[in-house]
C-alpha cells in the first residue's frame, strides 16, 4: 500500500517541481525586462543546436530571456535554466541569418521554434507563450515581421496546418474513420457470428492479449506517425492522428481477427452439445474442447421451458485461430419462434 501511495505522489510532485521552477524563471525574465522601457522586445525561450536534438530532457528550452531589437542590431539577453548564469550577446542584423523550423518534430516540445546564426554561433529561440503550438507560431510569426521583414512568411507560417490538403493526413483520417465504423457495424449490425461474454472474458484476461495489444498501439502509432511526419505534416497533428489510427486499429483488432477466423475456418458451422445446470445458464458436456460457459438472461422466457439437467444444441462455427463464434443464424429462429407464439 505504500508503494500506491508513493506512486501517486510522484506526479504531484513532479508538478509542483514544475509550477515553482516556472514561476521562479518568470520573476528572473521579469527583472531582465524592468530596464528595457521604451525598446523593443520580446520574450523568448532558447536552446542550443545539440540540446535540440537531444531526447533525454525535462524541458524543450534550456534558456529564457528577451530578444531586442536595437535598430541595425539584435540584442539578446537571458539565464541558463541549469545554472542560473546570465548572458548578454548582441550582433548585427545584417550578419545575421534567420530560418524557421517549426513543429516538424516531438523534440520541438509543441512550440515552434527558429534558428538564428550568427558570428558568434547557432541559436534556436522560441517565442514565449506558453507550452502551446497556435500562440507560439503566432508570437514566433510577429517576431520574424517585426526584426526581420525581409524574410518571407508563407502560408505554412501563418496558418494553422490545413490537414484535408495534405494526401498523407487525409489518408489516415480516412483510415480512420474506416476502422472505427468497421468495429461498429461488425458488432452492432452484422450481428450473425457472436463471441460470446464467456469467451471475451477469457480473451480480454490474458496477459498476451494485453501486451500484445500495447506493442500493437505503440508501432501501429509510431509507423503512422513517421509517414505523416515524412509526408510534410507537423509532428503535433501527427502525433495526434497517429494515436486515433492506432486506437481505432486496436478497437477492430478483435472484429478482424472474427472475420479472419471465419474465412480460414475449414469446417461449417456444428452443433455442441450443451447441458442445461440451470434456467438461461447452460455447460459444455464435451470438457476436452475448451468450449465457452453460456448464460442467456434476456431470453429466460426461453429456457425455463427446457428441463435443467437436459441436452441442447448449440451452434458454433470455429476457425483455425480457436474463435468459438455463436451461429445466430441457426441459434435464433427456434428462439423467435417461441417469442412470435407468445406475441400472437
Amino acid at each position: 500500500m505504500k508503494y500506491l501511495w508513493l506512486a501517486q505522489l510522484v506526479p504531484f510532485a513532479i508538478l509542483l517541481y514544475l509550477y515553482f521552477q516556472n514561476r521562479s524563471m518568470k520573476k528572473r525574465q521579469d527583472a531582465l525586462a524592468n530596464d528595457l522601457q521604451g525598446q523593443r522586445y520580446w520574450r523568448i525561450n532558447l536552446a542550443k543546436p545539440e540540446f535540440y536534438k537531444r531526447w533525454l530532457r525535462f524541458m524543450p528550452f534550456e534558456a529564457k530571456g528577451l530578444l531586442i531589437d536595437e535598430g541595425n542590431q539584435l540584442r539578446i539577453k537571458g539565464f541558463w535554466v541549469k545554472t542560473g548564469k546570465v548572458f548578454d550577446s548582441s550582433f548585427d542584423k545584417q550578419s545575421s541569418t534567420l530560418q524557421w523550423l517549426g513543429n516538424n518534430q516531438l523534440r520541438a516540445g509543441n512550440l515552434h521554434w527558429a534558428r538564428l546564426s550568427t558570428p558568434r554561433g547557432e541559436l534556436l529561440f522560441t517565442a514565449d507563450t506558453g507550452m502551446y503550438a497556435l500562440p507560439s507560431r503566432e508570437a514566433l510569426s510577429d517576431i520574424f515581421r517585426s526584426v526581420f521583414p525581409e524574410y518571407a512568411l508563407s502560408e505554412e507560417h501563418t496558418t494553422d496546418f490545413a490537414l484535408e490538403k495534405n494526401p498523407a493526413s487525409v489518408s489516415m483520417v480516412v483510415v480512420f474513420f474506416g476502422l472505427f465504423l468497421f468495429s461498429l457495424l461488425d458488432t452492432f449490425a452484422i450481428t450473425r457470428f457472436e463471441l460470446t461474454d464467456a469467451q471475451l472474458f477469457r480473451i480480454l484476461a490474458h496477459p498476451l492479449v494485453w501486451i500484445g495489444t500495447l506493442a500493437g498501439f505503440g508501432i501501429s502509432g509510431t509507423l503512422a506517425y513517421r509517414y505523416m511526419l515524412g509526408a510534410g505534416v507537423p509532428a503535433r497533428e501527427s502525433m495526434v492522428l497517429g494515436t486515433l489510427v492506432a486506437a481505432a486499429l486496436v478497437g477492430a483488432a478483435l472484429p478482424i481477427a472474427k472475420r479472419v477466423d471465419q474465412v480460414m475456418a475449414t469446417t461449417s458451422t456444428q452443433n455442441h452439445m450443451y447441458r442445461i445446470v440451470d434456467v438461461a445458464r447452460l455447460e459444455p458436456v464435451a470438457t476436452d474442447q475448451n468450449l465457452p460457459a453460456l448464460r442467456f438472461p434476456r431470453a429466460r422466457d426461453y429456457w425455463q421451458q427446457q428441463p435443467v439437467g437436459s441436452e441442447y444444441p448449440i451452434p458454433f462455427l470455429q476457425g483455425p485461430m480457436g474463435l468459438w463464434q455463436l451461429d445466430h443464424g441457426q441459434f435464433d429462429p427456434p428462439l423467435l419462434d417461441f417469442y412470435d407464439k407468445q406475441r400472437r
